[in-house]
C-alpha cells in the first residue's frame, strides 16, 4: 500500500542498494496500473546499483498521447520536475514522492514514448546492468567520486554521471 506526497528535493548521497526499492516500483507501477499506459522501472535502483535512492520509472506513452500521459500523472499529483535544467518538453520528467511501509521515497516518472529510441535505450542499459557485475561496481565508484568531488546538486550530479552511462551504451 502506498500513498502519494510533495516531493523533497534533496542533495545527491550514497545510498545502499536496497531490495524495498524494487518493492515501491512495483507499488508505484500498480497503483498507476491503466491500460493506455506501461510501466518501465529503470536506473540504479532497477539494477542492484547504490546512489541517491530515487526511484526512476518510465510512463510509455503510443505515439501521439504524451499529452495524456502528462495529464494522467498530474491527477496524481505529479508535478513538473525539480530542476533548474528540465528535461524537454518532448520529453518531461514528473516528480513525486511515495509513503511506502512508513518511509518516504522520491519518485521521477520520466514520460517517454512507447518502443521510441529512448525507451530501447533504457531497455538496454538496464539489462546490461543487471548481467554485469563489474559495470555496477564501476558505476557505484563513479558516483562515489563524483560525491567525493563536492557535486551534491542533483542537476550536477546527473550531468557528472552521465559520461559513464554514454559510455556503456555507446558499447552496447
Amino acid at each position: 500500500m502506498i500513498s502519494f506526497c510533495n516531493y523533497s528535493l534533496v542533495p545527491a548521497s550514497f545510498n545502499p542498494w536496497r531490495a524495498v526499492f524494487l518493492d515501491v516500483a512495483e507499488a508505484v507501477m500498480a497503483e498507476l496500473s491503466d491500460e493506455r499506459f506501461d510501466f518501465l522501472h529503470f536506473g540504479s535502483s532497477s539494477f542492484k546499483v547504490a546512489g541517491k535512492g530515487i526511484i526512476d520509472i518510465s510512463i510509455l506513452y503510443q505515439a501521439g498521447h504524451l499529452q495524456d500521459a502528462v495529464a494522467y500523472l498530474k491527477n496524481f499529483g505529479f508535478v513538473d520536475q525539480h530542476s533548474g535544467n528540465p528535461f524537454p518538453a518532448t520529453r518531461p520528467r514528473k516528480d513525486i514522492a511515495v509513503l511506502y511501509n512508513n518511509e518516504v521515497f522520491n519518485v521521477h516518472m520520466h514520460v517517454i514514448e512507447k518502443n521510441s529510441e529512448e525507451h530501447k535505450k533504457q531497455v538496454t542499459y538496464k539489462e546490461h546492468m543487471l548481467n554485469n557485475p563489474d559495470d555496477r561496481a564501476a558505476y557505484e565508484a563513479q558516483k562515489r567520486k563524483i560525491l567525493a568531488d563536492g557535486i551534491t546538486v542533483q542537476d550536477d550530479y546527473g550531468k557528472a554521471k552521465s559520461p559513464f552511462v554514454k559510455s556503456i551504451l555507446s558499447q552496447l
